[in-house]
């Protein structure tokens, strides 16, 4: 896309769709600043795969559930680089799989503790930088979880709802000054996660649910990261406030 060098932070970077986004941004010359959690073995393969590109990588560990943690990677990240011209968020919790009724007071808030309230921690700690430079693009993966409120679901469901909900405030209130801010609404997609969903559903249903997908097939993280650095780019640069749908149609098989 010919970009001048910008700064991506990226979290999830050790997750499958935080190393695609890597990948694909490392190659549009982004310097990158990794978040990983727990997985260091991978959040450094993604980052020594990008230096292989020719840019600049930092590899910071953090739970986004730690505010603390958070604003010290976000302060790291500009302390390195400067700046950073793009938040692209690609963490996310892991549902408990439960009706309602039967899931508990510690496994709601553990969930939205790290699939939400992480998400605002990085988001309002990022935002404050970009917003005191009148720059910045917000891009956040979502999940059709929240359109599809499948049963056993009401985690995510909510969790995701939410996120999209926020992006739309961030868009609302930055735009003026030079912020854009989206979302990207996924399905089924070639992760760890899917593997988790595909467990919960059943061989046959998943079957079933790609079958009756107007694409037939589950999607791959490098699709997703495509729109991504896209959303990213200033070829978006009017489009704010929006939560794209990724998915190869699941959302309308039924």
């Amino acid at each position: 896309m010919g970009i001048e060098r910008r700064v991506a932070l990226i979290t999830g970077g050790s997750g499958g769709v935080g190393r695609a986004v890597a990948a694909e941004l490392a190659q549009q010359g982004y310097a990158l600043s990794l978040l990983y959690r727990s997985n260091a073995a991978a959040a450094e393969a993604a980052a020594a795969s990008a230096q292989r590109a020719g840019v600049e990588t930092l590899v910071l560990q953090a739970d986004l559930t730690d505010h603390d943690a958070v604003e010290a990677a976000v302060a790291k990240t500009v302390e390195r680089y400067g700046a950073i011209d793009v938040l692209a968020h690609c963490a996310g919790a892991y549902s408990d799989w439960k009706n309602i009724r039967d899931l508990t007071p510690s496994e709601w808030s553990a969930f939205l503790n790290a699939d939400l309230t992480g998400f605002f921690y990085v988001l309002a700690s990022s935002v404050r930088h970009m917003h005191a430079r009148k720059r910045g693009v917000i891009v956040a993966v979502s999940s059709i979880a929240a359109q599809a409120c499948q049963p056993k679901g009401a985690q995510a469901a909510a969790a995701k709802a939410a996120l999209d909900s926020l992006i739309r405030v961030v868009a609302k209130e930055e735009g003026r000054y030079g912020l854009r801010a989206n979302a990207v609404s996924i399905g089924l997609t070639e992760t760890e996660m899917a593997v988790d969903a595909e467990r919960h559903w059943g061989e046959e249903a998943t079957k079933r649910l790609l079958a009756g997908t107007p694409l037939g097939r589950i999607g791959k993280p490098e699709e997703i990261a495509k729109v991504i650095a896209f959303l990213a780019s200033d070829e978006a640069s009017y489009v704010t406030g929006k939560v794209l749908q990724v998915d190869g149609g699941q959302i309308i098989a039924g």
